[in-house]
């Protein structure tokens, strides 16, 4: 007997509430033309949702929505709002189960716990384990009863069980959360917070539904495309992976010029593997079509971007003419990678009157004008020997924010988590949290000794410039303020930094190993991250409560220009 799901999956959401503009070549009749799209949003969703959930419930069918992870972070509508904007959108669109993401914990547990306490659907995380948790803490996680997270007596995940019917046959269908199980060392939940293995996790819970006569098995991921890939092969009897983390696009958009990453109907180990894109801008919509078993036996749909009639097309920087506006109109109507929807108006009206007043106003706020443009770059060049011009002054801000609790010695930010370079003229709130430093993640102080401060100076350069391991990219390069250091890379492990100086008393001294002193850093890079595990070593850590752009927008409103980077770090030889 066969039973047939209509599914609805999104991932990687980032608070794009609203569309985004996106730009498509096509080729038509030997013509090529640039395609300008407002893309998604959740207005667009909810529109797209609504039609979806009809189509099954006319079909007699079952119908699932389901967010594979990252609702949090990435726009200002975040940096506005937290997770309680998405709390409400989400709500409205109803989700059956959400897993986390690596993204929901870069301010830790605590706004993880506050999103629990607003929404009414289920999280599904089940490889994490909360056994060791704090419950005298602030916000614990444990106690949110619509969190499904490792059940440490069963050993296995908790999942959720909904139903299939075929006429007055039904069947139970089990969705599985499972995240990355490297969450520590890319995410910053606490350090009370565990992760265990994804793929013999599932593996034991997949038995565990099997003993259960549960055959029809949805894991809803995020551990990224290729993770979906491994996971599939290595664990058999899951019936559909939903995923999320890379932003993949599943289907066919070759027609649009988007290279194509997994095919729409892409299988391994009799496993469909699904990815919903990103930003809210697609979505899948299919249905699947299983057998007894739970094997997939039937696929339709995949993947599409959500547009409305509000386009632009151009031929060589010009609008085009009306026939050749007909001819896109009538290819984008027929085009799979397109579904077209009416803007839902509750979300419409929601988002434009309790949200976007607060982010328009952020976009007006100027608090600096700049006399000339700052030049950010990861790594130094000949052109700027010691590196980012911007860099610097974020960690200047950090010393300065954090200097008004506690007696600072030195700031350190490591250059992945500056974004972009910043012209001249105003530069507005909007800019600063958008751009600049999109992700909402807090600055902490903390007690290190010299020795382990080389040493994370150290690390976080090798991982920079692959210097005897391979790193995880030169967003690990550090920036400082109040230190300068000198790193030769042809010196052994553990003594390249060569030279190490702290500004106290109007002079540069040497820093002693012996000795401790007070740094501030964001609570990524005090996790440890991509080079920084000495770091870990660092004790009285103090949240001061201000994210990185704030301490940033505090500092850069009160600053004369222009400013110089008297720090001056170099790079004796990278390797």
């Amino acid at each position: 007997m066969n039973y047939t799901l209509h599914l609805a999956h999104i991932n990687d959401t980032h608070s794009h509430f609203e569309p985004s503009l996106l730009h498509f070549n096509l080729e038509l009749n030997h013509t090529q033309y640039r395609l300008d799209i407002p893309c998604g949003g959740y207005a667009n969703v909810a529109s797209a949702l609504q039609q979806h959930r009809l189509n099954a419930k006319q079909a007699q069918q079952n119908s699932l929505f389901l967010h594979a992870g990252d609702s949090f972070q990435g726009s200002l509508y975040f940096s506005c709002f937290k997770g309680q904007a998405n709390a409400t959108l989400l709500n409205y669109l109803q989700p059956d189960a959400m897993t986390i993401g690596n993204h929901e914990f870069d301010l830790g547990n605590t706004p993880v716990s506050e999103f629990l306490s607003q929404i009414n659907f289920p999280m599904l995380a089940g490889n994490m384990d909360l056994s060791q948790e704090d419950q005298t803490k602030e916000a614990p996680l444990r106690p949110h009863k619509n969190l499904y997270f490792y059940d440490n007596n069963k050993k296995i995940a908790n999942y959720l069980i909904k139903s299939l019917r075929n006429d007055n046959h039904q069947v139970p269908i089990a969705i599985v959360g499972i995240t990355l199980d490297l969450m520590q060392k890319i995410g910053c939940p606490d350090p009370d917070c565990h992760f265990l293995d994804a793929i013999s996790t599932t593996r034991a819970t997949i038995n565990h539904l099997h003993q259960q006569g549960i055959k029809h098995i949805i894991v809803l991921s995020h551990l990224g495309y290729l993770g979906d890939l491994e996971l599939a092969e290595q664990v058999d009897g899951i019936s559909v992976i939903v995923g999320g983390h890379t932003h993949t696009l599943s289907g066919d958009f070759s027609s649009l010029n988007i290279p194509c990453t997994g095919e729409a109907d892409q299988r391994v180990n009799n496993t469909l593997i699904l990815h919903g894109g990103q930003h809210a801008e697609s979505m899948g919509l299919c249905q699947i079509t299983f057998d007894q078993k739970g094997v997939v036996s039937h696929f339709e749909g995949g993947v599409k971007f959500l547009i409305n009639n509000e386009w632009q097309a151009f031929e060589h920087q010009q609008v085009v003419t009306s026939e050749q506006h007909q001819e896109i109109a009538r290819f984008i109507s027929s085009n799979p990678c397109f579904h077209q929807v009416e803007s839902d108006q509750y979300v419409e009206q929601l988002i434009a009157t309790d949200y976007r007043p607060a982010v328009a106003k952020m976009r007006k706020k100027v608090v600096a004008t700049l006399s000339q443009p700052l030049t950010h770059v990861r790594l130094p060049t000949s052109d700027l020997p010691f590196g980012s011009e911007i860099a610097p002054l974020v960690a200047q801000g950090f010393y300065h924010s954090a200097q008004q609790k506690r007696n600072i010695d030195f700031a350190l930010h490591n250059a992945g988590g500056v974004r972009v370079s910043i012209k001249d003229g105003p530069l507005t709130v909007a800019e600063i949290s958008g751009r600049l430093l999109p992700f909402a993640i807090p600055i902490i102080s903390y007690l290190i000794s010299g020795k382990q401060l080389k040493l994370a100076l150290e690390g976080a350069i090798n991982n920079a410039t692959n210097n005897g391991i391979k790193g995880s990219g030169n967003g690990s390069y550090p920036y400082t303020h109040y230190l300068k250091f000198e790193y030769d890379g042809v010196l052994p492990a553990n003594h390249r930094i060569s030279s190490l100086l702290l500004w106290r008393d109007q002079q540069w001294i040497a820093v002693n190993n012996d000795e401790i002193y007070c740094g501030v850093s964001s609570s990524y890079t005090i996790a440890g991250k991509e080079g920084y595990e000495a770091l870990l070593a660092s004790t009285d850590h103090v949240d001061h409560h201000m994210t990185m752009a704030d301490s940033f927008i505090e500092f850069i409103a009160n600053t004369s220009f222009p400013i110089t980077n008297s720090t001056n770090n170099r790079l004796v030889a990278a390797v």
